[in-house]
């Protein structure tokens, strides 16, 4: 009866012990989940509300883009700026024009996955830039658009005969360049 009631307690305390470790474990990961959002080029604000799969999606997509810009964007993606008083003017104009001309920006990586989109896209598309950066852009199209957006990414002549450059006929054809 005794060695039941040691065989127990034993038991009972190493659920404790198992049960200690994997909240330390927990903790130590949602600190550097915490100490990695911190590290995005984004707002306190912005960072302090992401889920740990927003913040992976938006580190992996900050890595591509990167990876496509070694040199940075500037104050665009966290670093300070090294552009000059005229380079600035065609920043803030870049800025200015994506507004007036009703629009946005979107850089799309050949596996479909949105490493970067401009702010003005929500007022677009009804969706923040956080929400659609690091998503894939076939989320967002439809179907019927998927061929055509893989042969666009992949660099490949487009698919869809109305969009190759026609020669045989005298008829007006779009010309497509990725």
């Amino acid at each position: 009866l005794i060695c039941q009631c040691h065989l127990r307690l034993a038991v009972v305390a190493m659920k404790e012990k198992s049960k200690n470790a994997a909240k330390t474990r927990r903790e130590k990961e949602n600190g550097e989940f915490y100490e990695l959002a911190k590290l995005l080029p984004l707002p306190s604000a912005i960072t302090s509300q992401l889920d740990k799969a927003s913040i992976i999606r938006l580190t992996t997509s900050y890595l591509k883009m990167r990876a496509v810009f070694p040199e940075g964007l500037g104050d665009a993606w966290g670093q300070p700026s090294r552009i000059g008083p005229l380079d600035n003017v065609a920043k803030e104009l870049g800025s200015h024009l994506l507004q007036t001309l009703d629009g946005f920006v979107f850089v799309v990586a050949s596996d479909g996955k949105i490493m970067y989109i401009s702010e003005t896209a929500s007022v677009h598309l009804g969706l923040s830039q956080v929400e659609l950066t690091g998503n894939s852009i076939y989320e967002y199209i439809h179907p019927s658009d998927h061929d055509e957006m893989t042969a666009v990414l992949t660099a490949h002549q487009p698919l869809h005969p109305h969009l190759l450059q026609g020669a045989a006929d005298d008829s007006p054809t779009r010309t497509h360049t990725a």
